[in-house]
């Protein structure tokens, strides 16, 4: 094995030798030396590993590993990548150019170094761009992303959003044609062709990823924005019943005042069971009870008739459709409505033109359900123009006497 095998392998031990240091270490941000653990700590510092920190005796892992750590586990909460995309495709033209002359020289060792320089700028721009837009997108998808309050998910989305929009203008940078270009090298190795076609594939999905992402950004901003109001809302009536405990809701249902239309009923007394504690039926349930225990053997069930009886094959007879008369009638208003092309019709005239059976209040209120029931663009194309007595002391009620319907649009 040679030396830098060794390197490694012995710099791979040393990290799982330590897992459970380590860890503490990653999690807890810092760890302190004592007697037990300063050999491993050593150890570690000095294959860079760990690093000191502010106070004596404290280390931190130093930044490369954290950052490898923190990709690994999408919880790198710095998905701002520095990426200087004009910078790149000008370092991969060079490269490609100082390739080129090496093959041409019969260089085939320089020829391979630049080679492997390509593939290394390529593929860590593009991983590059690959692990901030995963993070980006896991961060602001989730509850609360790496923060823990409402105001702070807002502000890390808008960061994000701002972060993303200044990606897609990094991103400018990047010409396909002028990738293209790099393949009209006549005579091109096959193993540089497929580098920059695997780099135009994963580019052309990486723009399409972040174009969607964007989007959702904008949509879970605004219903954000909504869920603020909506706590702000709830924090100022904490407050307001913090600051006034005695504040009780006004039961305004049993006073004389009150009309009959807005008062509350006495409720249903449901019984789920039979009430043993009814002393009226105690008596024959203790029969029913002392009967089932004299019985030796339980009761037969009933015989059952199982002659096969012969199959009925003639033509079923043809039911008539039952239609809800009253559906009917408000079908034929909403169409009478629809036809006087702007005059607003009278539910009671109608009412009282068909003859219907039920009560005028009764029919109204039917009127009213029903159009609540119609889709949005037939409440948009009919107008629902609803008169009565306002009530007094009680904001935005009314006993409805009357029903207009009129077309709007």
């Amino acid at each position: 094995m040679s030396f830098d095998h060794e390197q490694i392998a012995g710099l791979i031990r040393k990290l799982a030798g330590a897992d459970q240091l380590l860890a503490q270490t990653y999690i807890n941000g810092t760890v302190f030396a004592d007697d037990d653990n300063r050999g491993a700590i050593d150890s570690l510092k000095k294959s860079g590993i760990l690093r000191s920190a502010d106070t004596s005796d404290e280390y931190r892992l130093t930044g490369d590993l954290k950052r490898l750590i923190d990709r690994l586990l999408l919880r790198n909460q710095r998905y701002q990548q520095n990426i200087n995309m004009a910078k790149m495709i000008v370092s991969v033209e060079e490269d490609i150019e100082d390739y080129r002359r090496a093959l041409e020289q019969n260089n085939q060792d320089e020829a391979h170094h630049h080679l492997e320089q390509i593939d290394d700028t390529l593929y860590e721009a593009t991983e590059a761009l690959e692990n901030s837009l995963s993070v980006m997108f896991a961060a602001i998808t989730s509850q609360f992303g790496f923060v823990s309050s409402l105001n702070s998910k807002i502000r890390q989305n808008q960061r994000a959003l701002t972060y993303a929009q200044q990606l897609v203008q990094e991103l400018n940078q990047v010409r396909i044609t002028d990738c293209y270009d790099w393949l009209s090298w006549s005579g091109i190795p096959p193993e540089l062709s497929r580098k920059i076609i695997r780099f135009i594939d994963q580019y052309k999905s990486i723009v399409e990823r972040l174009t969607g992402i964007v989007g959702r950004m904008k949509e879970l901003l605004f219903k954000l924005r909504l869920q603020e109001q909506t706590a702000n809302r709830c924090r100022a009536m904490a407050q307001f019943l913090r600051q006034h405990p005695e504040w009780e809701p006004l039961d305004w249902s049993e006073d004389a005042g009150v009309p009959d239309l807005l008062r509350r009923g006495t409720g249903l007394k449901l019984q789920p069971g039979i009430d043993t504690a009814n002393p009226v039926l105690q008596a024959d349930l203790a029969a029913i009870v002392q009967e089932l225990r004299r019985q030796s053997k339980p009761v037969a069930p009933l015989g059952r008739d199982s002659a096969a009886a012969p199959l009925d094959t003639q033509m079923p007879s043809r039911i008539e459709h039952n239609q809800d008369l009253y559906d009917s009638h408000i079908e034929n208003l909403l169409a009478l409505a629809l036809e006087q092309q702007g005059r607003k019709v009278s539910a009671l005239c109608y009412w009282s033109e068909q003859g219907l059976e039920i009560k005028a209040e009764l029919w109204l209120d039917i009127v009213f359900a029903q159009y609540c029931c119609l889709p949005q663009r037939m409440r948009r194309t009919i107008a629902l123009d609803m008169q009565g007595e306002n009530l007094e002391g009680f904001d935005g009620n009314q006993v409805i006497e009357e029903i207009l319907l009129q077309r709007v649009a």
